[in-house]
């Protein structure tokens, strides 16, 4: 009776011999290898030696049986039994992660621990108040923020669980569910009590230009906007960081451009320059809240519509009252 059993159940399956060197870790590197084009890439998202890489991928390749990489080509490229092995492995790797995330949690389905990555500016308005409405859904919280770009390797390496950004750097990646969150204008800034031209067009304006950062998101769109505009400006100064940038302005050391959000990283500071709207070439960014398809169930879509609650009621007033004609320019709708 047990043996029929375990025959209709498939129970026979989990006794299959598995190769030595065929374990969850070497998977996981193998995945990681072919999604970032080389092992030379995914050392650097490891932060393993590229030797270790190969090693690695050396051990499963032979537990298999199999080679897993054309070495031949350079890229090397996946063979047939690679790319069966990578859709295979990746199901494997989720189901894996979401089977340890459900054996850990507590009562009510609470999550072990969550990771968030953020650009600085929505970290810095967003991310304390997330925590304090939130803060049940998880024992633990990450809260990353950085330059955007950056986020990409730490998410496709299962480090990061949601990001919230407004750059492109995740386009290509499929398999991912987005909730839109924010959607905001670029403004000009000018130090309080300035007279001269507010237009973005002005390229002899007295005062100097005040970049955003080019190794960060925002920066490079900037840029890309004042090129198709055939805008040039000195340069002058560059920040990394929008609280140093609207400060600089502030103090009549430049005008520049920037975003709401970027304003309500320092808030004390909007009461010292002047907001204006930017006429000719006007552009925007958005927010989108990506995670994993399947993964986490409804916890990303909960915290996409609490971010842009939080936004609604306790950020952006604060905003509104000193720049009352933004209300008209910032879209917090869920479409």
């Amino acid at each position: 009776m047990i043996s029929h059993l375990n025959s209709a159940a498939g129970i026979g399956d989990y006794n299959m011999k598995i190769p030595n060197n065929f374990d969850l870790r070497s998977l996981q590197v193998f995945v990681i290898t072919a999604d970032h084009g080389g092992m030379t890439q995914s050392a650097k998202v490891l932060r393993m030696t590229q030797s270790a890489v190969s090693q690695i991928i050396a051990g499963l390749e032979l537990s298999v049986g199999v080679k897993l990489f054309d070495r031949s080509v350079r890229p090397i490229v996946l063979t047939s039994a690679g790319r069966i092995l990578l859709d295979r492995g990746r199901q494997i790797l989720k189901d894996t992660k979401e089977a340890f995330r459900e054996t850990q949690t507590l009562e009510h389905r609470k999550l072990a621990s969550l990771t968030i990555a953020m650009t600085d500016s929505m970290s810095a308005v967003l991310g304390s108040h997330l925590y304090e409405t939130m803060n049940e859904i998880s024992n633990y919280w990450r809260f990353w923020s950085g330059l955007s770009p950056y986020h990409r390797e730490e998410f496709l390496s299962h480090n990061i669980d949601i990001i919230i950004t407004s750059s492109n750097v995740m386009e290509d990646v499929g398999g991912l569910n987005r909730y839109r969150v924010f959607q905001e204008p670029y403004v000009l800034i000018f130090p309080k009590g300035y007279k001269g031209a507010v237009d973005l067009s002005d390229e002899a304006r007295d005062l100097p230009f005040l970049r955003f950062s080019m190794r960060s998101a925002m920066g490079l769109r900037i840029e890309r906007q004042l090129n198709r505009l055939r805008l040039k400006f000195p340069d002058v100064a560059e920040f990394d960081r929008a609280p140093a940038h609207t400060l600089a302005v502030a103090k009549g050391m430049g005008w520049g451009v920037t975003t709401p959000l970027c304003l309500l990283e320092n808030p004390q500071l909007i009461e010292h320059v002047e907001v204006h709207p930017i006429s000719r070439g006007a552009f925007s960014r958005h927010f989108d809240l990506l995670s994993r398809e399947d993964n986490l169930g409804d916890i990303p879509e909960k915290i996409a519509h609490e971010s842009r609650n939080i936004l609604k009621d306790r950020c952006l007033p604060t905003l509104y009252s000193e720049v009352p004609w933004l209300e008209e320019m910032i879209l917090l709708n869920e479409d």
